[in-house]
């Protein structure tokens, strides 16, 4: 038997650029789950993975191995099921959202593990805690339950499903190592193949709004996911998007969620509108359903995808007015508007300032153990292509801290230009 090279002599080995056999890159993940090898060790090696990348054999040994330290399901007896999930993006909590509720209006048993904000993009399961009295944690045994009864559940079941990944995501987070393409890739394949749907659709965006710098290496993510997931027999529908201006127009946990619940009451963003028909035609299709992006919009037409988002909320604890009243939902103490200095045409909103702005508001951790500011986050009202005179409005600034505001105005002002 192959005795496993020491932890550090495989972090060198990728440093440097030189292969290492999966079964070592296994045992790095191993030893960190034992607690043989440390964060520090771990959050280096996932640096240097996001810089050098990770062959195909050394993700699929990663996944296998972050799937050992739990539990993992299978829902095939629930019938068509699909996990709709995005790798990382600013604005995507609301695409997630409305996504999910159309392809469960379709027909779809929608069941997602989610995830937790990180580096300067939003997590579905923070949106979620937004809502008042809605629940992202449920056991495993009531988050089963939920997608059979209820047709979409989209929450953390619990501590036993993949907890290793979820404590990588922390370790990533806290240590700015976030990027790369397999880690994009592996994140996303290890939740959605432990949550047991039969499908998983998920978004990999590229751009300066996203995990991955351009949309070819939001391509090679998705190839990867593919891959990872045909291991499972999970058939996966991997979208890769470009994100240079914020989905929605918005960066923030409850202001994604408004956009979400405008998509689906027909009062959307035309670009999200789109985005949103297209990954849930992508679930419908990869599970084995009927339906296309066209006979998805008819879901909002129709009121199918609201009354869905109102089941969904009511069984996870919240008040599903707030599907179709947003008055209902809290607003942040402080808003700031970012005014035109000239006139002309909005040319770019550069969705990485924005979404940094949401964090230094609150709406995202810059340290482990920060709470969340639901409130907090940025609004872009004149997204790129909008004609503006001066001193009209370009976005608003929401929070709860006067300095904390005036900052991510400037911030703001910074990342949305006005041209010819």
């Amino acid at each position: 038997m192959k005795v496993p090279l020491p932890t550090l002599e495989v972090l060198e080995r990728t440093r440097r650029g030189e292969p290492v056999d999966p079964a070592d890159v296994a045992a790095l993940v191993n030893a960190w789950t034992t607690g043989a090898a440390s964060d520090a060790q771990m959050a280096a090696w996932c640096a240097t993975a996001g810089l050098r990348g990770v062959p195909y054999e050394a993700s699929l040994a990663v996944v296998r191995a972050l799937l050992a330290g739990g539990d993992r399901l299978e829902l095939g007896r629930l019938g068509p099921t699909a996990d709709i999930r995005s790798a990382g993006g600013v604005g995507d909590s609301a695409l997630v959202i409305s996504a999910s509720c159309l392809a469960a209006a379709g027909g779809v048993i929608v069941a997602s593990t989610g995830a937790r904000s990180i580096a300067h993009v939003g997590g579905v399961l923070d949106a979620i805690d937004a809502i008042p009295g809605m629940r992202s944690d449920l056991g495993v045994e009531q988050w089963v339950l939920q997608a059979r009864d209820t047709g979409i559940v989209i929450a953390e079941p619990g501590e036993r499903l993949v907890p290793e990944e979820r404590r990588m995501a922390s370790l990533r987070d806290a240590t700015a190592t976030a990027e790369g393409d397999a880690m994009v890739a592996i994140a996303a394949a290890a939740r959605g193949i432990s949550g047991g749907a039969g499908a998983l659709a998920v978004e990999i965006p590229g751009g300066s709004g996203a995990l991955l710098p351009d949309i070819e290496h939001a391509r090679t993510a998705c190839a990867l996911a593919e891959g990872l997931g045909e291991e499972w027999n999970r058939v996966v529908a991997a979208v890769p998007s470009e994100r240079a201006a914020p989905i929605g127009g918005v960066a923030g946990q409850l202001l994604e969620v408004r956009e979400a619940f405008a998509v689906l009451r027909g009062e959307g963003d035309s670009a999200l509108v789109t985005a949103a028909c297209a990954l849930a035609a992508a679930a419908l299709a990869a599970a084995g359903a009927d339906g296309d992006a066209d006979s998805v919009r008819q879901m909002i037409r129709d009121g199918r995808g609201a009354a869905t988002a109102e089941r969904w909320v009511a069984a996870q604890g919240g008040d599903q007015a707030v599907v179709g009243h947003p008055e209902l939902l809290p607003q942040a103490a402080i808003r700031a508007t970012v005014q035109a200095t000239v006139g002309g045409t909005v040319t770019g909103a550069d969705a990485g300032r924005i979404g940094q702005a949401a964090r230094w508001l609150g709406a995202g951790r810059l340290d482990p153990g920060q709470v969340i500011d639901p409130l907090a986050g940025v609004e872009v009202v004149a997204l790129p292509g909008a004609a503006v005179g001066e001193g009209d409005v370009l976005a608003i600034v929401h929070g709860s801290d006067a300095w904390l505001v005036d900052r991510a105005v400037e911030m703001v002002s910074e990342a949305i230009v006005v041209g010819d």
